[in-house]
């Protein structure tokens, strides 16, 4: 057998099903098409964003720790803000205040009490109907992760090595963070169909507006209840409502753009 032979042999062997059929390229495949214009304008979108984020970390970083300072007082919560140093030109690393703020400290009933609600919520999640079994799901993967800081605190509470303020500053720069990130998430989701570019640009702005305003709040919301609870809900908020509140937003903001008019026709849109 030649080798041009062996190689059309080989093509049809790797297109060749377990049952012995042949599997077709889907007509959606065959006919996707990705302009090189749409992708380099879609780069020069996202290089673009990239830039004024550059421009605007120092007064993100600024209202976001002015916006914390204010809600610790208006919750009337102890402690004192240390501002932050200047930036130092990293475009990651955002600059934020240290909050020192005091956290409760749980006795051991405290502990068991927080015990008794992980298995309560446990079998009431049992008990939703199965229409609400996604609910359930996300309850009970709650449950075990709370549990297992019950776990830690009833025996090892002295050696949490987390710290609120830790807590806070990383969260932030966590937000900031996926803020940079947005726009070639768009890029590699949004700006690829053909989409007016004012669609592209709108989508890309919302979600960093709502990441923007979202992110004082949530942490000011985790300063009060890591005050009021102590320590033990620091892995619950962080792995649950952390960063994961501000990724659903984003998933839910482009859902909602792909339902805006429809694309233009490919060579209408740029």
């Amino acid at each position: 057998m030649s080798a041009r032979a062996r190689h059309g042999h080989l093509r049809h062997l790797h297109r060749q099903g377990h049952r012995g059929g042949e599997i077709l390229t889907h007509r959606a495949i065959r006919s996707l098409a990705l302009p090189r214009g749409r992708l380099f304008g879609g780069a020069l979108l996202a290089l673009a964003f990239t830039g004024l984020l550059a421009l605007l970390q120092p007064a993100v970083a600024l209202l976001w720790a002015d916006q914390l300072a204010a809600w610790m007082t208006a919750l009337n919560l102890p402690g004192h803000v240390t501002p932050a140093m200047a930036g130092d030109g990293n475009l990651i690393l955002l600059p934020v205040p240290r909050f020192d703020l005091p956290a409760r400290d749980l006795s051991l009933s405290g502990v068991a009490a927080h015990g008794l609600a992980v298995v309560a919520l446990w079998v009431g999640a049992g008990w939703l109907p199965d229409a609400a079994k996604p609910g359930a799901f996300v309850l009970r993967f709650g449950a075990l992760v709370h549990g297992s800081a019950v776990l830690y605190f009833a025996g090892w509470p002295a050696s949490f090595p987390h710290a609120l303020s830790g807590h806070i500053a990383g969260g932030l720069r966590q937000a900031w963070a996926l803020m940079l990130i947005t726009p070639w998430l768009h890029l590699a989701t949004y700006y690829l169909f053909p989409f007016p570019v004012w669609q592209r640009v709108a989508l890309t702005a919302i979600t960093l507006l709502f990441i923007a305003v979202l992110a004082p709040l949530q942490y000011a919301s985790h300063m009060a209840l890591l005050h009021a609870a102590g320590p033990i809900l620091m892995p619950l908020l962080y792995l649950l409502f952390g960063l994961m509140v501000p990724v659903l937003g984003l998933v839910a903001l482009y859902g909602w753009a792909m339902s805006w008019c429809p694309p233009a026709p490919d060579g209408q849109a740029a």
